[in-house]
């Protein structure tokens, strides 16, 4: 991920100087770079874009640049998506994004956990196929003798119904690729984190940062 930025002053000056950092990254780094941008404050911190990973933007699609970019929640979320490319999520996760379709960073990081509550099965591409694996695993209740009477792909379709109306049903999709399913409840998919309070080992942008840099300054 990687964020471009300048001094909002000098933007206005028309005599800007862009930086583009990689993230994730560390506060001793994100000084460097705001000082070669001559960012002077939170206030004259102007964020140009940024763009997602590129193993993600295909999954994000419209999702790549977002108003009000925060560069120390955009610095979680690419710690998070290094996280899941280092333990091989990092498929499941795309299929994630495609399902749930974000609307945020915020978004993205909360998809970015719980996958020991998401369920993957190549074998399932149809409502058909869903079907036959609900009422032969007996997740589907059906009378021993009505089960070759049984619509598969009436049962597919209905499940799906109901995962979809239901709050605390989760999400499930079936197509080509297989049958991905995430039982978080609706709240507890997007409760680990709030959108506001960034962990505190990921932020890079803060206060501090300036006023380090402003006291720098002053000694030279």
């Amino acid at each position: 991920m990687d964020p471009t930025f300048c001094s909002k002053q000098l933007f206005e000056e028309k005599n800007e100087v862009d930086v583009s950092l990689r993230l994730p990254a560390d506060a001793e780094t994100m000084k460097r770079y705001l000082e070669a941008a001559g960012v002077k404050d939170m206030a004259d911190l102007l964020i140009g874009d940024f763009r997602i990973h590129e193993l993600y933007a295909w999954s994000c699609g419209e999702y790549q640049e977002w108003d009000k970019a925060d560069l120390n929640e955009l610095n979680y979320l690419a710690a998070r998506l290094e996280e899941l490319f280092e333990e091989d999520q990092d498929e499941l996760y795309c299929d994630l994004l495609e399902m749930h379709q974000p609307q945020s960073a915020a978004d993205m990081i909360n998809l970015s956990y719980g996958f020991d509550k998401v369920s993957y099965d190549p074998a399932i591409r149809s409502n058909q196929d869903l079907g036959e694996h609900l009422v032969k695993n007996n997740l589907f209740v059906v009378p021993e003798d009505m089960k070759s009477f049984v619509d598969y792909n009436k049962v597919g379709q209905l499940y799906l119904y109901t995962m979809k109306h239901s709050k605390d049903a989760g999400m499930m999709q079936v197509d080509e690729n297989g049958c991905i399913c995430d039982s978080h409840k609706e709240q507890e998919r997007y409760g680990y984190y709030d959108g506001v309070n960034v962990p505190e080992e990921y932020m890079i942008l803060t206060e501090e940062v300036f006023e380090d840099q402003a006291q720098q300054h002053i000694q030279s």
